[in-house]
């Protein structure tokens, strides 16, 4: 029983001491600007609007800074438009690197599919089930694929984007099969959200481990 109580008592002064992880927008270009621009993502077996065209594997992506303190990416929230009343996954994998899309240690963050054929504009959200952290002063890149079936979607942008300080949302970038990566220079920017949440300090885990002994030399 005693052991019990040391055990609980250690977990309660380890949570005391530590912050509160408190999430917060760092990027957010959701709402509607003075411009706005799509780009098109579609997956292996899509067709064009009109007829059996081949409209197959269409791809976007984009870049971001992350400021001077290193962070956990919690939740991305971006807007699209359906072009087909078909529904398939889009995959969001994350990256670093130069140039597009990345490229170095990709890490897929994971699929969101649309709930349903309507209404056509959808802010879709994806939480990853592991933790991601964002370094300090580091540049990533999203890239946004449908790797199966026929659906096509059209990735929005716009010009509204309000950042935290320290941080940057790159322009949008898109490919098809038959091209290299083309950049949105002179127009909006990929319509999302980013939030986050601070990385705890290794003061407050100190904290914690200094509560632990005080409280296994107090029980003994």
């Amino acid at each position: 029983m005693k052991i019990h109580h040391i055990a609980l008592s250690s977990v309660v002064c380890l949570l005391a001491t530590m912050p509160c992880a408190r999430a917060a927008i760092v990027i957010d270009n959701l709402a509607s600007g003075t411009q706005s621009s799509s780009q098109s993502l579609s997956g292996p077996t899509a067709t064009g609007f009109f007829g059996p065209t081949p409209f197959a594997n269409r791809e976007a992506a984009f870049s971001f800074t992350t400021a001077s303190t290193g962070v956990y990416l919690t939740e991305l929230n971006f807007q699209i438009s359906l072009s087909k009343l078909i529904l398939d996954p889009i995959r969001i994998t994350m990256s670093t690197g130069s140039s597009v899309p990345g490229g170095t240690n990709p890490l897929i963050l994971g699929d969101v599919t649309p709930p349903a054929s309507s209404p056509t504009s959808q802010l879709l959200t994806l939480i990853p089930s592991f933790q991601v952290l964002l370094a300090a002063n580091t540049t990533y890149w999203m890239h946004l694929t449908v790797p199966t079936g026929a659906a096509v979607y059209s990735f929005q942008n716009t010009n509204s984007v309000v950042t935290e300080p320290g941080w940057a949302l790159g322009n949008s970038w898109a490919r098809d099969p038959s091209s290299s990566w083309n950049e949105l220079v002179s127009g909006p920017q990929p319509r999302v959200r980013l939030t986050v949440e601070p990385v705890p300090e290794p003061s407050a885990i100190l904290l914690g481990g200094c509560g632990f002994a005080l409280t296994l030399r107090r029980r003994r």
